[in-house]
């Protein structure tokens, strides 16, 4: 009788678990193109607005949904900086914050500071259906003399529910 018991009582926890397996929601993995890592200085110069060559991608459904994107880096700057977006090859776009402050000696030595944007990116605002690029953009605000050294730096995108 015991073991009845227990035979009945495992196969009810054995089913509980397979249920919650299959009704636990999964981890989306991140792909290889949704996230950029870079991990030695870059510096740029000039007035704002040019390409700082760093892009990610997301694949957008056939209904087109919102993505955020997502940029930390360690800096120096010599002067005040815009940074922004360029969606799928257009014009740089600020999405919300994007100054940077001067701070440091802008050569790559010495302390740095550290900032991070996210930018919630709407269908209308250049989004398309498939394949979508981000890539930062930026410049001086004031000076084209003016040097930014961006650090370490993580530039991300996902798309939203």
């Amino acid at each position: 009788m015991k073991s009845r018991w227990s035979i009945k009582v495992f196969l009810l926890c054995f089913s509980v678990v397979c249920l919650a397996i299959l009704v636990t929601p999964n981890a989306s993995a991140v792909t290889p193109k949704e996230v950029l890592r870079i991990e030695h200085n870059q510096t740029f110069q000039g007035f704002c607005c040019f390409s700082w060559f760093e892009a990610v991608q997301v694949i957008e459904p056939s209904s087109v949904i919102p993505v955020l994107v997502t940029w930390s880096t360690d800096y120096q700057a010599t002067g005040p900086f815009l940074v922004g977006l360029s969606v799928n090859g257009g014009f740089c776009n600020f999405f919300g914050s994007g100054s940077i402050e001067p701070f440091g000696k802008g050569d790559g030595t010495g302390a740095s500071d550290s900032r991070t944007f996210q930018w919630f990116i709407l269908p209308d605002e250049g989004l398309v259906r498939g394949r979508n690029t981000f890539t930062l953009c930026g410049g001086a605000i004031f000076s084209a003399s003016a040097v930014i050294v961006v650090g370490f730096n993580t530039l991300t995108v996902r798309t939203t529910k």
